[in-house]
C-alpha cells in the first residue's frame, strides 16, 4: 500500500493495489454516493473516496499514517 499528499493538499492518496468491485462494496458500507466509477463513503469524520482500481483519496486526516489507518481499516470492512 502507499500513501502520498495529493497534488491539491486536501487529501492523501492511498493506493491498494487490488481490484474492488464498488457495487458489492456499496452492500457493506453506508455510502453517500455510488457509481460504478467511484463510491464516497464516511466513517467516523473521515471520508473516503473509493475507486476500483483500490485507488483511494482520504479526507479530514492529518497525516499519512491516520490516512494509511482509515484505508485500512475500510478495507477491513470489505473482507
Amino acid at each position: 500500500m502507499t500513501v502520498s499528499l495529493c497534488s491539491g493538499k486536501t487529501a492523501f492518496e492511498v493506493n491498494a493495489f487490488t481490484e474492488i468491485d464498488l457495487m458489492t462494496a456499496a452492500k457493506v458500507l453506508n455510502a453517500r454516493v455510488t457509481t460504478p466509477h467511484i463510491l464516497i463513503v464516511d466513517i467516523d469524520d473521515t471520508e473516503i473516496s473509493l475507486y476500483p482500481t483500490g485507488r483511494m483519496l482520504v479526507k479530514r486526516v492529518r497525516t499519512e499514517e491516520e490516512a494509511l489507518k482509515a484505508a485500512r481499516g475500510l478495507l477491513e470492512l470489505l473482507e
